[in-house]
């Protein structure tokens, strides 16, 4: 379960850019970056880097390096990672122990219209319920 929610995580990032402020004048991809100057890091490309991911574009959730930064990075780490992280393994495995033959019904995946956070609008399924007294 672990791996699979890292996984999740760094192939589709709930927050896929973020805005900084250039710390120092520097070069970048040959461009110079002024101090203080607004750059945009995106999250969601980062985490397909295939310089950092091997076949970045496939879901493989028994991938075992899998440093992402679907919470950011040192100080800009978000703090609620780690109870996000907590919640994912509960929702999971319930759904997975409770509902049996569950399939995604075959219709398009509607995303939220936000360029920030990232998210379906309906995620539409199909199960069955566990027998009754399965915890």
């Amino acid at each position: 379960m672990t791996s699979t929610i890292e996984e999740l995580l760094r192939y589709d990032s709930p927050i896929q850019h973020t805005g900084r402020l250039a710390p120092e004048e520097m070069m970048l991809g040959g461009q110079l970056i002024r101090k203080r100057q607004a750059v945009i890091a995106v999250i969601g490309a980062a985490n397909r880097d295939p310089l950092r991911f091997t076949d970045p574009d496939t879901l493989d959730i028994a991938r075992q390096d899998n440093r992402h930064l679907a919470f950011g990075w040192a100080a800009h780490y978000c703090f609620g990672a780690p109870l996000a992280r907590v919640e994912a393994q509960i929702v999971f495995s319930t759904v997975l122990r409770k509902l049996r033959n569950l399939a995604l019904e075959p219709a398009p995946l509607v995303w939220r219209n936000n360029v920030t956070f990232r998210g379906l609008e309906v995620l539409r399924v199909t199960f069955e319920p566990a027998a009754m007294g399965r915890n």
